[in-house]
């Protein structure tokens, strides 16, 4: 694929118009993925300057980064950015013991930042057999509004059965830390939880489509104007779905054709389209497990966590965060 975008603009703008039209839709987003899209300032400025004059429906944008050159963004774009998704490293947060200085950069480069422009931080964690997933939390929550991690999303992993061992023990730590702070009144933004809470407080039906939008609403155009419908498969034609100019069509990959019996469907939404499309039956089975532990401490809390909802008005405020949505919402 082409290292830079290799159709005008017009071409996106009109497309966008068009997606928006047909399926009677008033509000969009375009997020600025990679690569490192901040690597290009110069023309993430121009697509937003492009939708500048948009009636027929809202838009807001998203950033989607390493965080490396966030203390040069503009102005100009730093007031458009509703949201920056930020990807950490984390065997480059801590260094002989302390906070290392790629962190120290980031975060300084954040507070800077957030003083002077509105937009919401999401931090994002991909969790490897080395991750200490309560470390990384308790380190991140004061730099970041929203936390959020997913398991290690490759069709192979070595050593599943330690990953699994370690992925438990700390899920487990991390959810008393999260519900020993709630029964004091503070809510952590760790979204994994929030979005299981949620579904489980207002007892929502169990849905048809990805909650990460696979073959429903995420499109994710590639520098030669091609459409996938999954940002880890944008150069598989298994997850092509069209192109900008000649249009798309998703994918049939309704969720109950591969969940339907599934108690936990509810809860987990899936997962991940490209999972069910690629992976084997047992290293989807991996992931089934993973979650469901995750589900059960959950579910075992839930008369507390009820308690808690009704008094705490915050807690409640939290549970209908936007934000949730734009995560896959289930690691």
């Amino acid at each position: 694929m082409p290292l830079s975008i290799q159709y005008p603009l017009r071409d996106l703008r009109q497309f966008v118009d068009k997606v928006q039209k047909e399926n009677n839709d008033k509000f969009a987003t375009i997020c600025f993925f990679g690569g490192e899209p901040t690597l290009n300032y110069e023309k993430i400025e121009a697509i937003i300057t492009s939708f500048d004059k948009v009636k027929a429906y809202e838009i807001n944008f998203i950033l989607h980064t390493n965080g490396l050159l966030l203390s040069k963004i503009s102005d100009k774009i730093a007031d458009k950015i509703d949201v920056v998704f930020l990807s950490l490293n984390y065997d480059k947060l801590l260094c002989g013991g302390r906070i290392s200085n790629y962190y120290l950069d980031i975060s300084k480069s954040l507070n800077a930042i957030k003083q002077k422009h509105k937009m919401s931080v999401i931090g994002r964690l991909t969790i490897t057999s080395e991750t200490s997933l309560t470390t990384a939390c308790l380190l991140m929550e004061n730099a970041f509004d929203y936390i959020y991690w997913q398991i290690d999303n490759r069709e192979q992993v070595d050593k599943i059965a330690e990953y699994k061992v370690v992925y438990k023990s700390e899920i487990a730590s991390l959810f008393d830390y999260w519900i020993s702070n709630l029964r004091c009144g503070k809510v952590l933004n760790y979204i994994p939880f929030l979005s299981i809470v949620k579904n489980l407080a207002d007892n929502i039906p169990a849905p048809k489509n990805y909650f990460c939008g696979y073959g429903f609403y995420s499109i994710f155009i590639q520098t030669d104007g091609s459409c996938y419908t999954c940002c880890e498969a944008v150069e598989s034609s298994k997850h092509k779905i069209g192109d900008i100019r000649g249009g798309i069509k998703f994918l049939d990959m309704d969720i109950t054709n591969k969940c339907l019996n599934c108690l936990y469907l509810k809860l987990c939404g899936g997962r991940c389209g490209r999972m069910h499309k690629d992976f084997s039956q047992e290293r989807i089975t991996d992931f089934c497990e993973l979650n469901i532990y995750t589900f059960k401490l959950i579910i075992d809390a839930l008369p507390q966590l009820q308690q808690i909802l009704n008094s705490n008005p915050a807690f409640r405020k939290a549970l209908d965060d936007y934000h949730i949505d734009y995560t896959e919402q289930t690691p």
